[in-house]
C-alpha cells in the first residue's frame, strides 16, 4: 500500500499582534485548535517578528486529493479564524 505525505507552509500576518507575548497566544491557539480538529501534526518556524509567522502542517493519506482535502480544511480554519491573514501557502507532495 502506497500513501501519500503532503506539507503545507503557511506564512500567515498577525496584523493585531503588538508583541511576541500577542503572537504567541494566537499562534499556540491555532496549532492546538488545527491539530485537535484536523488531526495534524504542525511545526512553527521560529521569528523575532511579532506579525509574521510561518507554519507547516503534515498530514499522510492514502491518496493526493485526501491530502488536498486536509490542507483545504486547514487553510479554511486559519482563515476563518480572523487573527491572521494567510500569505503565500505551499503545498509539497511526497508519494
Amino acid at each position: 500500500m502506497k500513501y501519500c505525505v503532503g506539507v503545507l507552509t503557511l506564512e500567515l500576518h498577525l496584523p493585531h499582534s503588538h508583541s511576541l507575548k500577542e503572537r504567541r497566544s494566537v499562534v499556540s491557539s491555532l496549532k492546538e485548535k488545527a491539530a485537535h480538529r484536523l488531526n495534524v501534526s504542525i511545526c512553527e518556524e521560529s521569528s523575532d517578528s511579532w506579525q509574521l509567522v510561518r507554519l507547516a502542517f503534515a498530514c499522510v493519506a492514502q491518496s493526493e486529493a485526501s491530502v488536498e482535502e486536509q490542507f483545504l480544511l486547514i487553510r479554511d480554519f486559519a482563515e476563518q479564524d480572523g487573527r491572521a491573514v494567510v500569505i503565500n501557502p505551499r503545498i509539497e507532495y511526497h508519494v
